[in-house]
């Protein structure tokens, strides 16, 4: 074990010179950067998402985003390749370096500026927008530009989602109002075409066609009654034309006495008492009379008022049997129409039902979008008073004092333990790597012998001076390689004091 200790503590006395160089150049880099790096500032500002002003209880924007959502959307319009190369230039953010390609510009923009976001369910939300320069006035002027773009593309983006939202329901609105109209019309339409046959009258038809029904039940009844009085009519018209001019008086007593009854007949029925009381007085005269009489089909032509008084009832009743038969054949008719438009109801109550089915829905859809836009009026009208949702400002960017970065102890320390390390490491290396038989403990090891002597190696002066050259090269290499490397890394892709900035961010120093 002693022996071990004392080989490597040769092997290391032997290799400290390139060690030390590698050490030496690692620190004198971490030193030289902490020393030479120029100074940045980082300024800052920050914006809360305020709620809206006015109660959604009472009227509500038509803007409707979540604040973590709605900040996404700030951060990805705020890094627009427009924005970042429109303040570059204005703000001269890299005017020693005028040259820069237009995506050199956006690239390292976005490296330099910060945006971070801070809330949660049931608390406030804030956003961070930071920008760090070489100059503590160009870093807080980028930012403050920053902040009035966040401010006014938010407004503006709200303001114009109001504006489509309403110009939307506003072209609903007038569409559903002309197909609304249409549905009007075409109802009315087809009640026009149907109006004998419409659902809301099958009750009115239903009811006139018994009423017709019972008009011709009644109609006939009474034409029958007619025709019967028609023939006691001729009957006794057939008696007074078979009798003498001069009859005794008992016989025009009781001629003067069928007529009366007849006349009362056309008016009473059997059952009425005036009817009872002329039956009794013709059956009385009869009997007085001792009269048979007797029936004949066509009366005798005479002139005396009984035959006059026996025509002009007879026409009379013919005159009420025609009109009797009119008003049946008229109630007929009628019937006939009411039954065909009764059968055409139902066909038309379906079709009419869908029509006004479909005109229900379109007005349901008409009164919401009436209602909504009413909505989106009140809506476009709170975000042009800026009452909704919006993002304050509440600190200001400001120019720093102090600057935020390099951390020169800490690059400076990077340095040394950087050198530390690799010197470290290119011991560990080259002992790791190194096969070549240097002790008796090798051969023991590699060969499985026991050797009785071993013979050191005798270097000769050309392989001393190879080795020396070799040496030489590597310690030029290295130090020439990590100032090269160094140099490549701050010229062509990020500058050191940002790329140790991200990395210090990265593992949370």
């Amino acid at each position: 074990m002693n022996s071990d200790i004392r080989f490597y503590w040769k092997v290391l006395v032997r290799r400290l010179p390139i060690m030390t160089v590698i050490f030496i150049i690692c620190a004198a880099v971490g030193v030289g950067l902490a020393v030479t790096l120029p100074p940045r500032y980082e300024a800052s500002a920050r914006l809360l998402v305020e709620g809206a002003q006015i109660p959604d209880e009472l009227a509500s924007s038509t803007v409707q985003t979540e604040a973590a959502q709605r900040l996404e959307i700030i951060r990805q319009q705020l890094l627009t390749r427009e924005n970042l190369i429109d303040v570059a230039n204005e703000l001269r953010v890299f005017g020693r370096n005028a040259r820069m390609s237009p995506d050199e510009v956006v690239e390292a923009m976005r490296e330099l500026v910060t945006i971070r976001t801070l809330g949660g369910r049931n608390r406030a939300t804030f956003m961070t927008i930071g920008f760090s320069a070489e100059q503590p006035a160009i870093a807080s002027s980028v930012v403050n530009e920053f902040v009035t773009i966040v401010l006014q593309q938010d407004a503006e983006r709200r303001q114009v989602v109001a504006e489509q939202t309403l110009d939307f329901f506003q072209e609903e609105v007038r569409r559903l109002s002309e197909e609304l109209e249409l549905k009007s019309q075409a109802i009315v339409e087809f009640k026009d075409l149907n109006q004998d046959a419409l659902p809301e009258n099958l009750n009115y038809r239903v009811d006139r066609q018994s009423q017709l029904q019972d008009q011709i039940i009644a109609a006939t009844r009474d034409r029958a009654s007619l025709e019967e009085q028609r023939n006691r009519l001729t009957a006794l018209g057939s008696i007074q034309a078979n009798s003498p001019n001069s009859l005794p008086p008992e016989q025009q007593a009781l001629q003067a006495a069928q007529l009366e009854l007849q006349q009362a007949l056309t008016i009473f029925s059997e059952n009425n008492p005036r009817i009872k009381l002329l039956r009794a007085r013709v059956q009385q005269l009869e009997a007085s009379a001792n009269v048979a009489p007797e029936a004949t089909d066509e009366p005798a032509a005479s002139d005396d008022p009984a035959r006059k008084l026996y025509e002009l009832q007879l026409t009379e009743i013919d005159q009420r049997i025609k009109i009797l038969d009119s008003q049946i054949q008229r109630s007929q008719t009628e019937i006939a129409v009411l039954s065909d438009a009764i059968e055409r109801t139902p066909e038309n109550a379906i079709q009419l039902d869908a029509l006004e089915r479909e005109y229900r829905i379109v007005e349901g859809q008409y009164n919401g979008a009436v209602s909504n836009l009413a909505k989106a009026q009140t809506g476009e009208r709170i975000e042009l008073l800026s009452r909704g949702e919006r993002i304050t400002v509440i600190e200001q960017a400001t120019p720093p004092t102090e600057p935020s970065s390099p951390n020169r102890r800490l690059i400076a320390g990077g340095g040394v333990v950087l050198g530390s390390g690799l010197a470290a490491a290119l011991f560990i290396l080259l002992e790791m790597f190194n096969r070549t038989i240097r002790r008796p403990s090798d051969l023991v090891r590699g060969l499985s012998i026991q050797p009785i002597a071993t013979i050191p190696y005798l270097e000769t002066a050309g392989g001393k001076f190879r080795r020396r050259v070799l040496q030489v090269l590597l310690v030029l290499a290295i130090a020439v390689g990590i100032p090269a490397g160094l140099w490549a890394i701050h010229t062509f892709y990020m500058p050191l004091d940002l790329l140790i900035a991200k990395l210090m961010d990265r593992f949370g120093f």
